[in-house]
């Protein structure tokens, strides 16, 4: 059985999320057949009204809630997912998309442990040591401390 069986690929479709992206292609030739490519969406970002515990929402109710303008924004990150999943089964890859609210670092575990993945790829801003210790909130940092599997962080060259 290969290795990496079944991948996670959380992404915030940043540019580091793209090289990430990259590394996942990759682990094609290491025996990957499934990626599972996660955007999690932190209650916060959108204007909505106040609810017992935010981070219970599902996309739907956030969709019933939230003002034009932040639906676009949702159809636009269904939109990336979509064409993040039809790039992934051109090259061979069973693909499933989920897009969920909450902790990012908390629904990426989740996911993680829920899909039975073998390995998450996610994408590390590589920053210098005052940077580091200012940023103890790391989703990368929370992610591999919780994570149940191994954890490729990618680092951005240059």
């Amino acid at each position: 059985m290969p290795l990496f069986k079944k991948v996670l690929y959380p992404t915030d479709f940043s540019d580091l999320a793209e090289v990430a992206l990259d590394y996942v292609k990759k682990l094609k030739e290491a025996g990957a057949q499934e990626v599972v490519v996660l955007h999690v969406i932190h209650p916060l970002e959108f204007s909505l009204p106040q609810f017992d515990d935010p981070f219970a929402l599902d996309v739907a109710t956030i969709y019933a809630h939230i003002p034009e303008i932040e639906k676009a924004i949702l159809e636009s990150h269904e939109e990336a997912l979509k064409k993040i999943e039809e790039e992934l089964k051109d090259l061979g890859f069973k693909v499933k998309t989920v897009m969920t609210v909450g902790e990012p670092a908390d629904e990426i575990v989740n996911v993680a442990k829920q899909e039975q993945v073998k390995v998450i790829v996610m994408g590390y801003h590589g920053k210098g040591l005052l940077e580091r210790i200012l940023e103890m909130g790391s989703t990368t940092r929370a992610v591999i401390e919780k994570a149940h599997c191994p954890v490729l962080v990618v680092k951005k060259e240059g």
